[in-house]
């Protein structure tokens, strides 16, 4: 059967041969220099659900993948209409599919691979892309944090992290491991500070991720005087 090149690339998921295969072909996303210094000070998070092609200030925003799996499924199945959605922006994150504790190995696997392929794909293709990185058990570690190298940024969520002593040890288990492998990281953290985490991140609130400052026409930028790393913000406006 002979496919179109939108079809080939959505169900064969080829990939350049200078992209890095890690274990069980899970591809790698490079590290980037991308500035995050200036995040809700001039640059913004803005959700998938709510990137579009017209968005306004889609250079002064970097898009996080922490949605719904439809969600992300419908973009997953339509790459190269992703990328034509998200191209003007200043960085993309990879898809955050969902993982648990009760999935098996092939699961995870499937997870993580589909994670980075969509980060891969995007990078290839020109695209700032920013990691998005989620883990399950320990004993599964070396594949959820496969396809990634140290240094760049990478993002992360807290928002799963339930009021339970089971949660919360299985995400700070893996917050520092995370940290221990990739020491070099810068790591955004979409949702809330959670006791044991380190100060050196950059915390976003779940409801200050969606990119709507701009939304209503005359909408008033207030940059304050540091950014969240403490380096004296640029007051000169966007």
């Amino acid at each position: 059967m002979i496919y179109s090149n939108r079809d080939y690339t959505r169900i064969v998921r080829p990939l350049p041969g200078y992209v890095e295969r890690d274990a069980y072909g899970i591809p790698v996303i490079e590290p980037e220099p991308i500035d995050i210094s200036n995040i809700n000070n001039g640059k913004w998070l803005t959700n998938i659900a709510n990137a579009t092609a017209h968005a306004r200030h889609r250079k002064s925003k970097i898009v996080h993948c922490f949605s719904y799996d439809d969600t992300l499924w419908r973009q997953y199945n339509n790459p190269w209409g992703f990328l034509q959605r998200v191209g003007d922006y200043y960085a993309v994150s990879s898809m955050d599919f969902s993982m648990d504790e009760n999935m098996t190995v092939a699961q995870v696997i499937g997870c993580t691979f589909q994670n980075r392929w969509s980060g891969a794909f995007l990078q290839v293709n020109g695209k700032r892309t920013i990691p998005t990185v989620g883990w399950t058990v320990e004993e599964l570690d070396d594949i959820s944090f496969s396809g990634l190298r140290d240094g760049g940024v990478f993002i992360i969520s807290s928002m799963s992290v339930r009021d339970t002593a089971q949660t919360l040890k299985t995400f700070l288990r893996g917050y520092l491991v995370l940290r221990e492998r990739f020491p070099n990281t810068q790591i955004i953290c979409v949702g809330d500070f959670i006791p044991g985490m380190d100060h050196d991140i950059c915390f976003v609130k779940y409801k200050e991720s969606f990119g709507s400052w701009d939304r209503h026409p005359g909408a008033i930028w207030q940059p304050s005087l540091f950014n969240w790393d403490g380096s004296v913000a640029n007051l000169g406006g966007m």
